[in-house]
């Protein structure tokens, strides 16, 4: 299941297209740090890693729409 986490916080951040959706990966490190039972630091370590993973996924989503619209603005120029 952690696989699909990043996975689809990249399919989000293509659909979104925005640089505010990276702030989408807060309510997982928020989740991870309140129901997670693992001893000592290890929890914060885990809840700071996933939720860093996610928010690089979904930029990633992010950025790669962004220069599809680029591409396809530069490929399609309008007429003026």
């Amino acid at each position: 299941m952690w696989f699909f986490i990043p996975l689809a916080g990249f399919v989000f951040g293509f659909v979104v297209g925005r640089w505010w959706a990276a702030l989408a990966a807060l309510p997982l490190g928020v989740y991870i740090l309140i129901a997670d039972e693992l001893e000592g630091p290890l929890t914060e370590w885990v809840a700071f890693i996933l939720t860093a993973l996610l928010a690089c996924a979904v930029a990633c989503g992010v950025a790669l729409r962004r220069l599809h619209r680029r591409a396809q603005a530069r490929a399609n120029p309008t007429s003026g």
